[in-house]
């Protein structure tokens, strides 16, 4: 009993928190779109829009715009080479995620450690979480996702030099890409392609992949990858030995590296134009670009790069005559390796240092531990009938207690299980007994008083025709009543039609929604916003309609109380649920109180919707529009 009223109480601090969240999603929603959208021109930009977005998702934590937060932060750490934040980011979020977090989030984040796992050259954790992701991805039939992941799969397995599973893979994610027409997960297969295959001395099937990907990447205009794209066919056309494309391409990448203001490519790209044109013969130019390389040290600062500019400068100053200079660099090319040497030195000392007092530590641990042991051991002789008969004891009255337990348990569940079904029978029946006086009255409308008012007007206008002695007032007062009579047979009509409308009988809940929608139209100071997405098929007949009325409810609602001038409405049906999504920008009202309103009508949503097993969430703070979710299970 303890531990459930500890349960409910938990339950109820849960829900009050998530109630009173007061995460503004439309400015985080507008956030994480525009950094998704400047990823490809401007990755600074991006970062900072990415990061504000998701500082703003700390109080609606796990919902869909935390996410989608994540997830754009993380492409901007990719696009910055930034691995190691990825993973500082994500990991405590993957090692947290709630039950109920949907597969696609779930996918997505294993699918980012991923590709930072393998970008930090830790294959191992790289391709379990690609193998986690592609599970997930397959699940819920996400193909463009599936794409990529394989591309991961590839990744790991051609860094470990086995050609026949990463080329295996990058066929799958080839043929899934193609699937579905998605042009950037193929440019990233055949770039991965090229790759591997350029590894594999495959040289002339390395270029085509390469040249399939640049021309995809550059329709794209996505001048990250073009770059790396350019790099990689000049260093291809190197071991192809033709050193006047290898220049082209290397150029091409340099500038597009300087639009990207990605230094440590401008510094590699330079090196390898400054030893190109050493081989063909152009020591000026060479020249030039090993000084520019050398200018980007100071900023970069990576003793990789400026150990390779060292190297190829002292070879250039050689081949040129300059003795002096050459002796200068191939003296500083020296000092650099044995700080580098003795920087590395130093840092593994330490390393076997720790182990060997970590060694040593564990050594005497276990020698205490043996001591220990012993004298426990002599104990645990004498102790063990003693505590052998109390435990069979305790384990007698536990399983009597059990036994007792249980059947209590399954009485109570059997007891609430009959009371659940007659209250959903009651319920049941109540809508039932709705819907078909809703019918009865919307007929007896149409047929009965419509076509009486119909009637009187007929006969009103033949009795018009009749009479020839009428003065203009008269005549006035007979157009007056005919209009009002064509007005009374309308207004019966749709209040006929708005109960029991025709395209939701016959065409089914989409149709009737979008008649719904249009209507709407004529109001000048609200705009409507409508997606339906995978309801071509009919649902079954009482969803459609406890769904319309719910719509119906809803929208009345906004228009009578939220003062709104927008709202978005999104219907998606995925393979078994289906997903409806309404947002306001009006007043809102405080949702912690939802269950304290008077009247019927938040609490007939959601007994409509309970009745088909389903859930609805209301979202809303004063001042900050409304955001209604209903999640119904489908077959």
């Amino acid at each position: 009993m303890k531990f459930f009223l500890l349960f409910i109480i938990s339950i109820f601090f849960w829900v009050n928190s998530f109630l009173s969240q007061t995460c503004d999603t439309f400015a985080v929603k507008k956030l994480y779109k525009e950094a998704n959208k400047a990823l490809s021109q401007d990755v600074g930009r991006s970062y900072n829009l990415a990061l504000l977005a998701y500082s703003k998702t700390k109080e609606c934590k796990y919902s869909v715009y935390y996410f989608e937060s994540v997830i754009s932060l993380c492409k901007a750490y990719y696009q910055k080479d930034e691995g190691d934040s990825i993973i500082a980011l994500l990991l405590p979020i993957a090692n947290t995620l709630p039950s109920n977090t949907p597969l696609a989030y779930r996918a997505a984040i294993h699918h980012k450690l991923s590709s930072a796992y393998v970008m930090m050259m830790q294959l191992e954790p790289g391709l379990k979480n690609a193998f986690e992701a592609l599970k997930n991805y397959e699940q819920i039939k996400d193909t463009a996702n599936t794409a990529n992941i394989l591309v991961n799969i590839a990744n790991v397995y051609q860094q470990q030099h086995n050609f026949k599973q990463a080329d295996h893979y990058l066929r799958q994610a080839e043929a899934k890409a193609k699937l579905i027409s998605r042009k950037t997960a193929l440019g990233n297969v055949y770039n991965t392609m090229g790759i591997l295959y350029a590894e594999h001395d495959q040289l002339d099937s390395a270029e085509k992949f390469f040249l399939q990907s640049t021309f995809i990447r550059e329709t794209l205009n996505d001048k990250t990858s073009v770059a790396w794209n350019y790099n990689n066919l000049g260093g291809l056309y190197v071991m192809l030995e033709n050193p006047q494309k290898a220049i082209l391409y290397l150029e091409k990448a340099l500038a597009k590296f300087k639009e990207t203001e990605n230094l440590d490519g401008q510094t590699s790209v330079a090196n390898n134009l400054g030893q190109l044109y050493m081989q063909v013969g152009n020591s000026k130019k060479a020249l030039n670009y090993y000084s520019y390389s050398r200018g980007l040290y100071a900023q970069t600062n990576n003793p990789d790069n400026l150990e390779n500019l060292y190297t190829n400068l002292s070879n250039y100053y050689d081949e040129t005559g300059d003795l002096k200079t050459a002796f200068k660099y191939s003296d500083s090319l020296i000092v650099l390796k044995d700080s580098l040497y003795g920087h590395r030195l130093d840092k593994s000392i330490a390393e076997m240092q720790v182990k060997f007092d970590v060694e040593k530590k564990d050594l005497q641990l276990a020698r205490n531990k043996a001591e220990l042991d012993a004298k426990e051991q002599q104990a645990f002789i004498k102790n063990t009938i003693i505590i052998s008969i109390v435990v069979l004891f305790m384990l007698l009255c536990a399983t009597g207690f059990l036994f007792y337990r249980k059947k209590q348990v399954e009485r109570k569940a059997e007891m609430n299980a009959e009371i659940a079904k007659q209250k959903e029978i009651r319920t049941r029946s109540i809508l039932e007994a709705e819907e078909k006086e809703r019918r009865r009255i919307a007929q007896d409308l149409h047929d009965g008083v419509g076509q009486l008012l119909s009637a009187a007007k007929l006969n009103l206008s033949n009795l018009e025709s009749k009479l020839h002695d009428q003065n203009q007032e008269q005549q006035m007062a007979m157009q007056n009543a005919l209009s009002l009579l064509d007005d009374s047979v309308k207004e019966v009509r749709a209040v006929s039609h708005n109960m029991m409308p025709n395209v939701l009988i016959k065409l089914g809940l989409a149709s009737a929604i979008r008649e719904f929608i249009t209507k709407l139209g004529n109001a000048p100071t609200l705009k409507v916003d409508l997606e339906i997405v995978g309801l071509d098929a009919r649902l079954d007949n009482q969803v459609e309609t406890v769904l319309y009325r719910v719509i119906q409810e809803i929208v009345t609602n906004i228009i009578k109380h939220a003062e709104a001038s927008k709202i978005s409405m999104q219907l998606i049906r995925h393979e078994t649920e289906l997903n409806v999504l309404i947002e306001d920008n009006g007043i809102g009202f405080d949702s912690s109180k939802v269950d304290e309103f008077e009247g019927m009508g938040l609490k007939g949503i959601k007994t409509r919707i309970e009745l088909l097993a389903g859930s609805v969430y209301f979202d809303s703070i004063v001042g900050r529009g409304t955001t209604v979710i209903i999640d119904i299970p489908i077959s």
